[in-house]
């Protein structure tokens, strides 16, 4: 494993247990500070991975000329527009495939080249865990963005598939020999995701095991590019994000502050994440970078 790679896996390893181990005496409940330092977080540590695209779309479809950077931002754009046109439309649909679109998403942050179905599992579990130990704190949460009916029902689904991921990863563990290092990033995010109040275990994650671990991968799949283009790109697009946030959040107009923010978190990840994904698939980035490390 390359050194900033081991660094970066040591601090999220050290973070998730930490928190997961304070967090042991912490009261659950939401609270508007809280959610200010998730959102500031996920906004300044998080976000920039994803605004990196620009380079990945660059390299992948040889935007050279400006009617190419215009097709290629506008279907980006209506991509994040259709998920909210669809958040709007059907919450309970538009939450679900959310989901389980992170899920498959996040399993590509292990490193483990043919594993698939353990990859997978790590994804869903990063998911379902929050539900054994903080199932009433992630029903509040997942009642800010759909029903509270739905939201009770996806926690309770949650539930079963944790009962069953747990002892399951354990068992690929063995069968698959998994190497030590992947086994403590796995056993640390899990340690973390049961124990952590949910919003809080997100951010960590997001921040410092998902985000990071793309961030240090992207320096080296996009190596053709000058660190100043690295840094634009990690800079320019993430201020647009951060304007496009606060407009939406001024011409809502609702009275309710701790959803507001859910809902701008949830939904504006959502709605960046499929194109996202779609820009990542077509490098080939995540194929790439399992086997590279």
């Amino acid at each position: 494993m390359h050194r900033i790679l081991l660094f970066q896996s040591n601090l999220a390893i050290a973070a998730s247990l930490l928190v997961a181990l304070l967090s042991l005496g912490m009261n659950p409940h939401l609270n508007p500070t809280m959610l200010l330092g998730a959102l500031s977080l996920v906004v300044i540590l998080g976000v920039p991975h994803g605004s990196l695209d620009v380079l990945f779309a660059r390299q992948t479809y040889q935007l050279v000329h400006i009617t190419k950077w215009i097709k290629f931002l506008s279907l980006y754009m209506a991509s994040c527009l259709l998920i909210i046109a669809l958040w709007i439309l059907a919450p309970g649909l538009f939450f679900v495939t959310f989901l389980l679109l992170s899920a498959i998403h996040f399993s590509d942050d292990i490193n483990l080249p043919g594993h698939r179905l353990l990859k997978l599992s790590y994804g869903f579990a990063i998911i379902s865990l929050p539900s054994l130990m903080n199932g009433n704190e992630l029903t509040n949460l997942y009642g800010m963005i759909v029903n509270a009916e739905l939201a009770q029902q996806i926690v309770l689904i949650s539930k079963y598939v944790s009962l069953f991921l747990l002892p399951f990863l354990f068992l690929l563990f063995y069968i698959n020999k998994v190497n030590f290092r992947s086994q403590l990033e796995i056993i640390s995010i899990s340690i973390l995701f049961l124990l952590a109040t949910p919003i809080l275990a997100f951010t960590i994650y997001f921040c410092l095991m998902h985000s990071a671990r793309h961030l240090v991968r992207s320096r080296f799949f996009l190596d053709g590019f000058q660190r100043q283009q690295f840094i634009y790109a990690l800079i320019l697009p993430t201020i647009a994000v951060i304007m496009m946030g606060f407009g939406i959040w001024h011409f809502k107009l609702t009275p309710s502050f701790e959803k507001d923010l859910i809902q701008i978190i949830f939904v504006g990840l959502a709605a960046l994440t499929v194109p996202h994904a779609w820009v990542l698939n077509k490098a080939k980035f995540s194929k790439w970078a399992t086997n590279s490390f």
